[in-house]
């Protein structure tokens, strides 16, 4: 039975208990189960009803609320049913092990979306901004997602595959007439096309550092010499006691990681062991850990203490610290401070003043100085339209390659057939990104992490 011959049934929403559970199916099955499970002989599509779901052998399962989907309507294209029971897990199993029993495939992961595609009710980036939708991690995500989802991506593609697709069908035209040469006014136009569409898969592929970051959170690694604040400052940004606060140096041996969402960013902390020369070999283990994270940071908040002198860091910690991503917390502003002027050593570094000790306060000014520095570093992806994946700068960089050359092959009068050639290159390099080419080898890559029942 082929995939779109078969239906599929799976749990929509998450498994536990819960007010409701959404079970889905799919496939060409989906109206005359609908008739025999909750006996009507007629079935309106897109029609919420009230019912008894009736399993095969005439139990009385639960009460619940079902709406049918008729094919090239529905989410997946094809002919859907959707039923909102009771959201205990053990009338949700039955539900579905009836559905089974009656001829339907449990769905694999993504499999709904897939068929989507497959059905083209989606192209391959909005089916991406489905899981994005779903998994995103901070305000800008979600909104990147949803235009994803509405195809505000696809759209740029579409309008790129157009101007190459021109440019090609003008090209092979002079080729069908080898007499004639490529005149040197078009020559002109679509080499200023050209170069203008490299700029701005150039802009586009930027948008691939910043894509994680705001998708899946900030990786926010919290660092410092021991003893100055630093498991306080995680405590303060979580809202609860999650790492142990100590007097005692070194308390923090290896790293912890939290999640937190702040303001509209979502950041993954990462509170490390306490930077300094030890000879401790646990310790030191710590430390070396705590190296590793800031190679991996994509903010990282350095807390000292402004009650004590400057601590000496080896120039290997210091060359970690990033100006772009580091911000620089001065703790222990409750303490008489030492004369040594902290500036003077900051001055490359975004820096404030707090006292961990003043929590409402404290919390409120390192959420401010935070969010201030992310609107900066995100400003020009924040309000983003879209950003692309991995797979789609894979894409884009491919098809940047076969522009650039192309791009070459116009100042130096190349032959139209070689130009031909890599605009071809470039157009199977963008068609590949919203899945009108051979795409099987892409396609579990993808839908594989999807949850179940989407």
């Amino acid at each position: 039975m082929g995939v779109q011959e078969d239906t599929i049934v799976a749990l929509s929403t998450p498994w536990g208990e819960s007010g409701i559970g959404v079970i889905r199916l799919s496939g060409p099955d989906c109206l005359p189960l609908t008739k025999t499970i909750f006996r009507r002989s007629v079935i309106a599509p897109r029609h919420n009803y009230v019912g008894s779901y009736q399993t095969l052998e005439g139990l009385s399962l639960d009460d619940v609320t079902f709406v049918y989907f008729a094919p090239n309507a529905s989410f997946t294209g094809e002919a859907t049913l959707e039923i909102s029971c009771h959201g205990n897990p053990l009338i949700l199993r039955q539900v579905i092990r009836d559905c089974i029993q009656r001829g339907c495939r449990q769905a694999n992961p993504g499999e709904f979306t897939r068929r989507a595609f497959t059905n083209g009710v989606l192209d391959l980036c909005q089916s991406e901004a489905v899981a994005d939708l779903i998994h995103a991690k901070s305000q800008q995500a979600l909104a990147i997602a949803r235009n994803q989802l509405l195809g505000s991506l696809s759209k740029k593609i579409d309008r790129w595959v157009a101007i190459l697709m021109e440019q090609i069908a003008w090209i092979e035209a002079y080729l069908n007439f080898p007499e004639e040469d490529l005149p040197e006014a078009n020559r002109r136009a679509y080499f200023n096309e050209l170069y203008v569409l490299s700029e701005e898969i150039d802009k586009l592929v930027h948008t691939h550092a910043h894509y994680q970051s705001l998708q899946n959170g900030i990786t926010t690694v919290i660092v410092g010499a021991p003893n100055v604040g630093k498991s306080t400052l995680l405590n303060t940004l979580l809202g609860h006691n999650r790492a142990i606060v100590s007097p005692m140096p070194g308390t923090t041996r290896d790293f912890i990681r939290e999640y937190v969402q702040l303001e509209s960013y979502g950041l993954r902390l990462v509170d490390t062991a306490g930077i300094h020369a030890s000879c401790d070999a646990l310790e030191h283990e710590g430390i070396q850990k705590s190296l590793e994270q800031l190679e991996k940071a994509d903010l990282i908040l350095w807390v000292l203490d402004q009650s004590q002198p400057m601590p000496h860091f080896e120039q290997s910690f210091i060359q970690l610290l990033d100006p772009s991503k580091t911000l620089a917390l001065l703790n222990k502003a409750d303490l008489p401070c030492t004369d040594i002027d902290f500036s003077s050593y900051l001055r490359q570094y975004s820096y404030c003043s707090i006292s961990l000790k003043e929590d409402v306060e404290a919390f409120n000014k390192i959420q401010t100085f935070i969010r201030d520095f992310l609107d900066q570093r995100y400003e020009d992806f924040s309000q983003a339209a879209f950003m692309v994946n991995e797979r789609h700068a894979e894409s884009l960089m491919e098809a940047q390659i076969a522009i650039k050359k192309a791009i070459h092959l116009f100042q130096t009068q190349g032959f139209e057939d070689c130009l031909a050639a890599e605009l071809k290159a470039a157009l199977h390099a963008m068609e590949q990104m919203v899945g009108r080419v051979d795409y099987e080898q892409i396609l579990d890559r993808i839908f594989s992490r999807f949850c179940i029942g989407k």
